[in-house]
């Protein structure tokens, strides 16, 4: 029980150090991403990208303040956390629904792939195996996008 409390202690010290980190430094916010990109170069693949990072960074400070406020008993930090978790949830749902009417081909197979692979990225900071699987899972349904995008190519290529 003690070992199981300064695992947590400690883990939920790694993660507000991260979190502190990315806040402080502007890291995984939309503004900061899309501003970083040249005007001519920002396409709504980017800008869907950066809302899906912004989205990820709301997860992963709500998953650590509802830990703190786990860790130190305070109710208000755990539904504040836990209101952020189903806030970033609202956002991937609508991200999703946008991504479905609006992105064709290639890329919505390397968008598929960029959400796998940020999403596996935050399990493995996390611990949480099931965002590492889900990354995984995005990204090999991304290389079957890319397969069929290829298959395309080539009756294209036939036909002329």
């Amino acid at each position: 029980m003690l070992f199981r409390r300064i695992f947590s202690l400690f883990a939920m010290m790694t993660l507000t150090v991260l979190l502190t980190t990315a806040v402080v430094l502007n890291v995984g916010t939309a503004k900061v991403f899309a501003a970083t990109l040249p005007v001519q170069v920002a396409s709504p693949l980017q800008l869907a990208m950066a809302n899906r990072v912004e989205t990820m960074a709301k997860d992963l400070e709500g998953k650590a303040q509802e830990a703190m406020g786990n860790l130190t008993g305070d109710p208000k930090d755990q539904i504040m956390g836990k209101a952020k978790q189903a806030e970033s949830q609202v956002r991937n749902t609508a991200e999703d629904l946008q991504d479905q009417l609006q992105l064709k081909g290639r890329a919505k197979a390397v968008t598929k792939n960029l959400e796998g692979k940020a999403q596996e990225a935050v399990g493995n900071i996390t611990g949480n195996s099931s965002n590492q699987t889900m990354g995984k899972a995005k990204q090999a349904e991304s290389q079957g996008l890319n397969l069929v995008e290829d298959a395309k190519d080539l009756i294209q290529d036939v036909f002329k």
